[in-house]
């Protein structure tokens, strides 16, 4: 999956801010992302494993069942110090975090196309 992503970052690199959803729970499915070139930042969802389980069993037609956060969480490498990643908080209302990924692409001085 990461190598499909990384196809979409070169194709799409040169029509300005790209944004992409996946997990990259692993860094080393995020450094074959960042090997695409360009400015790449992630942004990490951190969220408590019961908040994260309640809202999985909340939702209905979705292919990840709760049952398997568990694996998930466990494979999890949380972005460290020296990844470009903004970590932000899942309680936090969606609108905000969009407002907080914006405010940091703004003084990233990326702008979103």
């Amino acid at each position: 999956m990461a190598r499909k992503l990384g196809t979409e970052i070169r194709q799409h690199a040169h029509s300005g801010a790209v944004v992409l959803a996946c997990s990259s729970l692993k860094r080393r499915y995020r450094d074959v992302l960042r090997e695409q070139g360009g400015e790449l930042f992630f942004v990490y969802l951190d969220g408590s494993a019961d908040l994260l389980t309640a809202r999985l069993s909340a939702r209905q037609g979705h292919y990840m069942r709760s049952s398997l956060l568990q694996s998930q969480l466990k494979d999890l490498e949380v972005p460290s110090a020296d990844e470009a990643a903004l970590t932000l908080s899942i309680q936090e209302h969606p609108d905000q975090l969009l407002a907080q990924v914006l405010e940091h692409l703004s003084a990233a001085k990326i702008e979103p196309k």
